[in-house]
Parts: structure tokens; sequence; C-alpha cells
């Protein structure tokens, strides 16, 4: 049985944890591919799989996070197991800590089986901001290498009988969905910006694009990230800034002015698509950093 092991890690704290359950899988007689999760986007034929990610702010390293979405046909059909690293203390020792709200989701897409988290590990003398903030009282090692080979162990035992959990699909991220919330921002600002127009108040309507638009679609964010299932920050981001680009080609600039002079100017509309990038994009890395909600925490996956 081939069995691949992949992450995603910045500091290499993770990779370690990685390294550590291979090793334990291969003394339980096991063929096993480590690879870090960017290489391992192109690995074939394997049997199961065991993916980690480093927490930042409850969010996995982002390439932890796009090999699931990538791979996700193919893990969807062998058993599959995730590891979080994070907590710069001993707490993972002292009891199953649940995956955070994305690392949560992500399992369901695919099905998988267990969870672990493990603590996660941070030089005295780690750069870059927060962690060199953080390494003046968090700095150490908090990985427990018995754990992790007992839970690998464990993973070892479980494999030949052990079957991919049934997927979980979230309407949250419907494609319709996206487009409704896009959509009714932007009706809500036309319609405002229209409203002022009728009154003679044009400049006022174009002088209030900066504190308008980014009210309207904090709204619109953050209702759409509300269910879950919702699409990625960046990816939303763009698509709302997109879709209210096309209404205005289509019905601004299209049908109203009957000239494509609205995007010539910058407070009209490129400023404001800029404001609904950046405005969505921070209620969405918000959302993600809001711990696991408490059902979530109520009814944790299996952990092997």
């Amino acid at each position: 049985m081939r069995v691949l092991v992949t992450w995603g890690s910045k500091r290499g704290g993770t990779e370690g944890i990685g390294r550590t359950i291979a090793d334990a899988l291969r003394a339980e007689g096991l063929d096993v591919e480590v690879l870090p999760a960017r290489e391992a986007s192109r690995a074939a034929r394997f049997d199961a799989v065991i993916v980690g990610g480093a927490l930042y702010a409850n969010r996995w390293h982002r390439a932890a996070r796009r090999f699931v979405s990538r791979r996700r046909r193919d893990l969807r059909a062998v058993p599959v197991w995730f590891f979080s690293s994070g907590p710069l203390d001993d707490s993972s020792d002292g009891g199953d800590i649940p995956p955070t709200a994305e690392v949560q989701r992500l399992m369901e897409q695919v099905g998988a089986i267990g969870h672990a988290t493990f603590g996660g590990r941070l030089a005295p003398d780690a750069k870059g901001f927060p962690a060199n903030a953080m390494a003046k009282t968090h700095a150490g090692d908090w990985r427990n290498p018995a754990r992790i080979r007992t839970w690998a162990a464990g993973i070892a035992r479980a494999l030949p009988g052990a079957r991919p959990e049934p997927v979980v699909e979230r309407p949250g991220g419907s494609p319709g969905r996206l487009v409704a919330h896009a959509a009714g921002g932007w009706a809500l600002r036309a319609a405002v910006t229209g409203l002022l127009g009728a009154l003679s108040l044009r400049g006022v309507a174009v002088g209030l694009q900066p504190v308008l638009v980014p009210l309207i679609f904090t709204f619109a964010a953050m209702h759409y990230f509300r269910a879950s299932g919702a699409r990625g920050s960046a990816a939303t981001a763009f698509a709302f800034a997109g879709i209210a680009a096309l209404l205005d080609l289509v019905v601004v600039a299209g049908v109203v002015e009957q000239s494509p002079a609205i995007f010539g100017s910058a407070v009209r509309t490129w400023i404001p698509y800029a404001l609904i990038v950046v405005v969505t994009w921070a209620v969405g890395e918000w959302r993600w950093m809001v711990p696991a909600s408490r059902e979530t925490r109520a009814r944790p996956r299996k952990t092997a």
C-alpha cells in the first residue's frame, strides 16, 4: 500500500512532523512517498494520503489548501487524514484540539477520516512579522514525537479496512449564491447613487463612493461568508468586483448612458472596484480567523 504524506510549511516545523509520520508508517511496513504540497500536486498512484498544514491565524498554509482543492477528486477516492501544527504550548498534548473551521470544511470536501493537531515550533531568531514578535515570548519546540508516531501507527493499523467518509457538500459556495450577493451589493449601490442623482445631487453621489461602496459590500460579504462552504476570500473578492464591473458595462454603460465613458472615471468605477476587492477580502480573512463554531467543536471528526 502506497501512502502519500504531504504538508504546507513556512518555517519547517510542519515538514518535520510530516517526516516523523512518514518514518512511523515505514516502520509499520508501508510504502511512503514524502513530498511538500507544492510538489505533491503532481503525485500519482497513492492508496492513502496524509495532509498537514501549519496554522496561521486559524488558517492552513496556502500550499496545503491548494493541494486539497486541486486534488479534490483524487482525495475523495482514497482514505485521507489531516493534521495541523501551530499551538506554541503543550495544549495539544492535553487532549484533542478540533480542526479549525477552514480545515473542517476541507475535510468535509474530501471525506477525510480523521484529524490531529500537534504542537508547533518557533525559533528564537524567527524573521518577519508577527513571528519575530511572538518569538520573544513563545519561542520553542512543542512537537511531541512520541504522540506523532502513535497517531501515525494508529493510521497504519486502520488502513487495511479504511474507507473515505461521506463527502459533505455545502451550498454556501454555489455560483448562484455568489452572483446574488455581488449583484445585490451592486444594485443597492446603484439605487442610492440613482436616488441622489434624481435629487440633483450627482456630485454628492460621486463623492460618497469611497464610503458607500465599502459599507454596502462589507454587509454583502459578511452575509455571504456566514454560510458554511463559502468560497475563498481572494476568489470571492475578485468575483464580486468582476460581477459589479460586468453589470456596470451592461446596465450603466450599455443601457442607461449608452456610452463607455463611465470607465474613464477612476472615482466612479476603478476606485470602487478596488474597494470592493479590499473589503470583501478583509471580511473573508476575518471570517477564517474566527474559531470553529460550537457545532463544529461539539461534533469533531474521528481521529485515528
